[in-house]
């Protein structure tokens, strides 16, 4: 889990994590993102997808990927939760990769004033096979930085 306030207003981070292209930009053990089924709302506005997202294994741990469902709900002006759940969405596994698990995943955006929001990332996976415990620790860590890239990769993009 990583907490992180950025210096941009509420709805300017949930368009930037709105973006498939954004999740790479984050995390740079994201080799791969496809959106395989989506439904919009009424406004035309995406909430529910099912994603397929590929990960860069640290040697000498394969690649990981999970075909997970992603629900936006929109509490208010003031915030925002995008959760992520394993699925059983029909997707061919590739060889070479190992198939993890999302137990629970995602965002929740808080606005905090104007010009400040507040990003919680929770992320709880069984990557599954054997994974040496240094290489465990380190992608832990990577994880709960992710909140704060955010801010610095908008910045980086002049948002």
């Amino acid at each position: 889990m990583g907490v992180h306030v950025v210096e941009y207003n509420i709805e300017k981070v949930i368009d930037f994590l709105n973006k498939e292209e954004s999740l790479a930009k984050i995390n740079p053990m994201l080799l791969e993102i496809k959106v395989l089924y989506q439904k919009n709302n009424e406004k035309g506005e995406d909430i529910f997808r099912v994603n397929y997202q590929q990960y860069k294994g640290i040697w000498p741990v394969a690649n990981r990927d999970f075909v997970s469902v992603a629900v936006k709900f929109r509490e208010s002006a003031d915030k925002k939760y995008i959760g992520t759940k394993a699925c059983n969405y029909p997707h061919p596994e590739v060889k070479g990769v190992v198939r993890g698990e999302i137990y629970i995943g995602g965002y929740i955006i808080s606005k905090v004033d104007e010009t400040h929001t507040k990003i919680v990332y929770i992320s709880d996976a069984d990557l599954k096979g054997m994974i040496p415990g240094m290489v465990k620790n380190t992608l832990s860590e990577k994880q709960g930085d992710i909140a704060s890239k955010v801010g610095y990769i908008m910045k980086k993009e002049g948002l």
